[in-house]
């Protein structure tokens, strides 16, 4: 490009930026944008990560029982297939160890700015650039990429009194690893996707566990199982059956398309498994009414599990669905007058 309508020529007002791309975060999303970016010849790339390691949500989320609901050969990236996935479906700490391996594989962790959370991102229009304000200094971007998860900061409930509680309170995605819950009372506060993987984790290390829901979620049996080494084998020397293995589960998640947006009844043919399984599971009809979902399969996420239910039915567990009204110095008191003593709150 030549004349005085190129960037940069003398009197346009345009800058050269300090980098060429500038990409918010280091999670799946960072990480692969960047790899692809570097493949198709971009190399003048930064990444802007507010933490001292890269991974996102796997870094951060290292909860007991934190594992994907994605089937593994999926949920990673088609250029880096990893022959070596242990379960169907992967844990917390290697799909971090996978994301580390990949950044390092293809230049990306070179190429990350650690400690540099952004603190403004304003457009100049006529220098043509990004300028980012960052904790970690300034820098100017020709483009600005945002990878950052819009779930990457925790959020815990608005719950009237919570300061006041006297014992240990973490988030599920800021897990106190050194609070040795054996024998303790513990609340779990929700029934979400991390709530049932926790729950089975920590129900046989402690003395007594409350677990509080609002809603009863959709739960279907998690088809879970360890990945043979002929399989991996198989994986790594022949890597079109990956690909093929990794095409059928693709096509079969797509189709749940149809249930979501153009035929919502299909989702109601789902919900006899998802009873089946409670039914199995749950014996007391007092437990399994609480446990009933009161709305149609995938008005919320649809959650995987085979053991959440077993756990709730231990002795040692109780599942209140009355509101919560406050937090006290040591317990959690609900809508109708019951005070709940516990020594930990997750939520």
């Amino acid at each position: 490009m030549s004349g005085s309508n190129a960037p940069g020529a003398a009197g346009s007002g345009v800058v050269a930026p300090d980098v060429t791309v500038a990409i918010i975060g280091t999670g799946f999303g960072g990480i692969g944008m960047a790899a692809r970016l570097r493949r198709a010849g971009f190399t003048d790339v930064v990444l802007l990560e507010r933490a001292t390691d890269l991974g996102g949500t796997w870094r951060d989320n290292s909860y007991p029982g934190a594992t994907c609901d994605v089937p593994s050969h999926l949920y990673s990236f088609s250029f880096a297939p990893n022959p070596d996935w242990s379960r169907s479906f992967s844990p917390q700490p290697e799909i971090w160890s996978y994301l580390r391996r990949v950044a390092d594989q293809e230049g990306v962790t070179a190429k990350i700015r650690f400690g540099a959370e952004l603190v403004s991102a304003r457009w100049d229009e006529a220098a043509r650039v990004w300028r980012l304000d960052t904790t970690d200094g300034t820098l100017t971007a020709r483009f600005l990429v945002s990878a950052a998860g819009p779930l990457a900061n925790p959020f815990s409930p608005d719950l009237p009194g919570l300061d006041s509680f006297e014992g240990a309170i973490f988030h599920s995605a800021s897990w106190d690893h050194g609070h040795d819950l054996t024998g303790r009372s513990v609340a779990v506060i929700g029934t979400g996707a991390s709530a049932i993987q926790i729950v089975p984790r920590i129900q046989p290390a402690v003395a007594r566990l409350t677990v509080f829901q609002r809603t009863p979620p959709w739960i279907m049996p998690r088809r879970d199982r360890a990945i043979t080494r002929p399989e991996r084998w198989l994986f790594r020397h022949l890597p079109v059956t990956q690909r093929i293995a990794r095409t059928a589960i693709y096509w079969g998640r797509e189709s749940y398309v149809l249930g979501f947006v153009t035929s919502p009844a299909l989702l109601a043919r789902a919900e006899p498994i998802a009873l089946a399984h409670l039914r199995r599971q749950v014996a007391d009809p007092g437990l399994r009414a609480r446990l009933t979902p009161a709305y149609r399969m995938g008005c919320k996420r649809i959650l995987l599990s085979s053991d959440y239910y077993p756990a709730v039915t231990q002795p040692n567990v109780s599942v209140v669905t009355d509101p919560i009204a406050e937090i006290r110095e040591k317990s959690v008191v609900t809508r109708d007058g019951t005070s709940h003593d516990v020594d930990t709150i997750i939520v």
